[in-house]
């Protein structure tokens, strides 16, 4: 399992319509701690004035995030930026 695929199971788990938390998704607790310390930076984050359209406010949130790592793609991306959006909505 990559990170971006860990990162889609444990925000998607099994398709659901709603993004949320899932880490029994990840049995592989190496690559879950990282999947969750890439959320817990993110969960840092609050929308500022610069927040008036959630969606592209969390998708250039998440990619200022992983911006200096090489191995969050964007299946990665998608799943991290629905996650923020859908908690600020």
């Amino acid at each position: 399992m990559t990170l971006d695929t860990a990162l889609t199971a444990y925000i998607w788990a099994d398709g659901s319509a709603v993004p949320g938390r899932h880490p029994e998704s990840v049995p592989d607790r190496a690559l879950r701690a990282r999947v969750e310390g890439l959320i817990e930076r993110m969960d840092a984050v609050t929308p500022g004035a610069d927040a008036t359209d959630l969606a592209a406010w969390a998708d250039r949130t998440v990619r200022a995030l992983v911006a200096e790592r090489d191995d969050v793609g964007e299946a990665g991306i998608r799943a991290l930026s629905a996650l923020l959006s859908w908690t600020w909505r």
